[in-house]
């Protein structure tokens, strides 16, 4: 009896009500946000706990305008353009290196599924929305092992270090007429003004070819294929 009573609370608009919503909001998308923070993604635990949590205000909003005040409004109307609205904020997370690589448009869909977790919490959806941040965190979890096993499998990975850091974008031009992801990191020498890059190629590129493009220019001091 107290449980049925518990959920009829939780399942009508009050303060109880609301104020779990909000609180189940940020425990969700604070979860969803430090696995993508934990990789380094620019939208991290804040960003996903103000995406849930403002789409749940947002959903309340427009319950609260037509049940309370009796607006006659279509409660979902002001929800709805959380959906539309995300999309520029995603948009934000997905960068283009030079013309060889996109990255981003798992955080950018995840925060757009964040969003619609917080608006099915707002309508009181409770186990829709736990389901589907259930389903989301294996998504991001588990499967990124087996995507990473396929790339691995099918891609070769090179480290190179350039004398100068300024020779990167010169280098990545250079080399456009292979299929290729360049990440730039720390030199392993140490020397500045040293950079490191990790290119990785697809399986139909020759090695030999690609160490031969690597020695013609001067300033790429080291080649090295690695695996990652």
């Amino acid at each position: 009896m107290v449980l049925y009573s518990l959920l009829e609370t939780l399942t009508e608009l009050n303060v109880w009500a609301a104020s779990f919503r909000l609180i189940l909001a940020a425990i969700i998308g604070g979860c969803i946000g430090s696995e993508r923070g934990k990789h380094g993604r620019a939208a991290g635990l804040r960003t996903h706990i103000l995406v849930c949590v403002g789409a749940v205000v947002t959903m309340l909003v427009g319950l609260y305008s037509s049940e309370k005040l009796g607006y006659g409004t279509d409660p979902m109307r002001i929800s709805a353009q959380v959906i539309s609205g995300i999309g520029f904020l995603g948009a934000g997370t997905i960068l283009h290196h030079h013309h060889s690589q996109v990255t981003g448009l798992t955080t950018a869909a995840g925060l757009w599924t964040t969003a619609c977790i917080g608006l099915a919490i707002g309508i009181g959806a409770y186990w829709v929305a736990i389901l589907a941040f259930i389903i989301m965190m294996i998504t991001m979890v588990l499967l990124i092992r087996l995507e990473h096993f396929r790339i691995k499998a099918t891609t070769n990975t090179y480290y190179l270090e350039l004398n100068d850091v300024n020779y990167v974008n010169e280098f990545s031009q250079k080399i456009k007429d292979f299929t290729y992801t360049l990440q730039v990191v720390p030199a392993k020498s140490g020397l500045s003004p040293h950079v490191g890059l990790l290119l990785t190629t697809n399986n139909s590129c020759n090695e030999d070819e690609i160490f031969a493009e690597f020695e013609r220019y001067d300033y790429v001091i080291v080649a090295l294929s690695v695996s990652v």
